[in-house]
């Protein structure tokens, strides 16, 4: 350390105290790149996280549909083809937004249909021994990615 120390004084005449140009630049660079990492996974976790969040609110949407649906009963049900779907929609807290669909985050379709119609009826009427399939799929309003997708069935006494 000394000989370099004198090989320093030697070469600039005297000994100076500080840093060289040189050096503070890469301590810069380096400073400017630890920052610029430090950015970069704070916004990486920030969109994760709304991911997350998206994705935890899309299962308890769909969930909460076809528990709504199994409620309702076998034979209440009406029937919706994927022509005609039930269609609601939700904002980030789950509550109901069918009055004002261009404030809503979610968009929940809901489609039932059974495997056996009641020939000529009006509306579309289920029979007694039909299995109905529910599907549930939950999509973000904003760009139509769809975050998750919920399916079941619904026979008569749940047998």
């Amino acid at each position: 350390m000394r000989k370099a120390m004198k090989m320093r004084t030697r070469f600039f005449g005297r000994r100076r105290a500080g840093f060289t140009f040189v050096e503070v630049m890469v301590s810069s660079a380096i400073c400017v790149l630890c920052m610029s990492i430090m950015i970069q996974l704070w916004a990486f976790s920030t969109l994760f996280t709304v991911q997350t969040s998206d994705n935890a609110v899309a299962c308890d949407l769909a969930r909460q549909t076809v528990e709504t649906l199994k409620e309702t009963g076998f034979s209440q049900t009406p029937e919706a083809p994927s022509t005609a779907p039930l269609v609601h929609y939700y904002d980030v807290n789950t509550t109901n937004m069918d009055n004002t669909p261009n404030a809503a985050r979610y968009k929940v379709t809901t489609t039932v249909v059974s495997d056996a119609l009641v020939a000529g009826s009006s509306p579309a009427t289920p029979t007694p021994n039909a299995l109905r399939l529910v599907t549930a799929k939950v999509t973000l309003v904003s760009n139509g990615n769809v975050l998750t997708t919920l399916t079941t069935y619904l026979v008569r006494n749940g047998i």
